[in-house]
């Protein structure tokens, strides 16, 4: 499983920095096409469930308190191959947990130009509202993108050895919860005005 070119792309997977070009793009397109006022209200929903989800993971992780597999003198007595040393304690992934609370809120949020609670209509738009083939397509390739991308970071975190598979497990499902949440929340909340 281990060579140098995808020892490579699970370690760049694995890094939050290198995405943080991908978040500012996907700001822009929230505002983009949700209209300002409701694009900026979705990345406080979304930044927002980020913080709690932080929160959360840290809670948990000192209250459960897993040794890293980097760190378990057991797997490198028995050869672990290690891509990223680190302290801290395992579990839940707070990458898996953060990466699916995000896309499952960005989805969600990105669902209200489908639901019609978007920019507000006018001019040719007044017509009749009829969501597009495209706005739909577009919908459909952003939430495989976004989902595929948070599946591949929290397996990054498997085979850089930061994490268990029940780590990621468990983080990918509070993160899910979390971005149902936020998502919901968000729907309700512009649908109320």
């Amino acid at each position: 499983i281990h060579c140098p070119a995808s020892d490579s792309f699970w370690t760049v997977m694995s890094m939050i920095k290198i995405w943080y070009p991908m978040y500012a793009v996907i700001a822009a397109l929230l505002i983009w096409r949700l209209g300002w006022k409701k694009g900026l209200l979705a990345i406080l929903f979304v930044a927002l469930a980020i913080f709690f989800s932080e929160r959360l993971n840290n809670l948990i992780k000192y209250m459960v308190e897993t040794v890293r597999p980097c760190n378990d003198e057991g797997r490198i007595a028995a050869g672990i191959h290690i891509l990223e040393n680190g302290g801290g304690w395992s579990f839940p992934s707070g990458h898996s947990n953060n990466c699916f609370t995000f896309a499952l809120s960005t989805i969600l949020c990105f669902r209200a130009e489908i639901l019609g609670i978007g920019k507000p209509q006018t001019g040719h738009s007044l017509r009749k509202r009829r969501i597009s083939r495209g706005v739909k397509a577009w919908y459909a390739v952003y939430a495989v993108f976004i989902t595929l991308w948070a599946s591949l970071v929290a397996i990054s975190r498997i085979m850089v050895a930061r994490h268990f598979l029940l780590d990621i497990i468990a983080g990918s499902i509070i993160g899910i919860a979390l971005g149902l949440l936020t998502g919901k929340l968000f729907l309700l909340c512009c649908s109320k005005f």
